[in-house]
């Protein structure tokens, strides 16, 4: 998924920018649960919530906390869409939660939910065999293949 065209500006003009002061709430979408973790991790005194969206049903968890100091004055809020991330929402004990619903959350019950979720995503692991340690030398002794040079 590629940002839209004003967040890439914004994201080009902040890395070019000594400075930044922002007056007002800042709000991030993070891609995956490990992302929202390190946001309330960081952030201080975060407030994490789980809630429903009424009309869709759609599952969403943020972090959200106040600052009073640069170079942030406002509300700073990460957002994560469980809709791809079911077990980590299921993790948190959440499956109960009706469209409408909201339910606070913890820091610690985050991080726990996150321990128990697997390494690797059982979709992405291969079902090709590990290379054997002759099979790199044998390649690269192997005649290129024709119209190769």
């Amino acid at each position: 998924m590629y940002p839209a065209k004003d967040a890439r500006e914004l994201a080009i003009l902040l890395r070019i920018s000594r400075e930044l002061d922002i007056v007002g709430d800042v709000t991030a979408t993070v891609d995956n649960p490990s992302e929202l973790l390190a946001w309330a991790l960081v952030l201080s005194k975060p407030e994490v919530l789980a809630w429903r969206a009424e009309d869709s049903g759609h599952c969403y968890l943020h972090v959200t906390a106040n600052r009073q100091r640069a170079p942030i004055r406002g509300t700073v809020a990460s957002v994560l869409d469980c809709e791809q991330h079911g077990e980590f929402w299921n993790a948190l004990g959440l499956e109960h939660l009706r469209p409408g619903d909201r339910q606070h959350l913890t820091v610690a019950a985050l991080s726990a939910a996150w321990a128990v979720m697997p390494i690797t995503p059982t979709s992405t692991v291969q079902s090709h065999p590990a290379p054997t340690p002759g099979a790199a030398k044998k390649a690269e002794s192997s005649p290129p293949a024709q119209g190769q040079h």
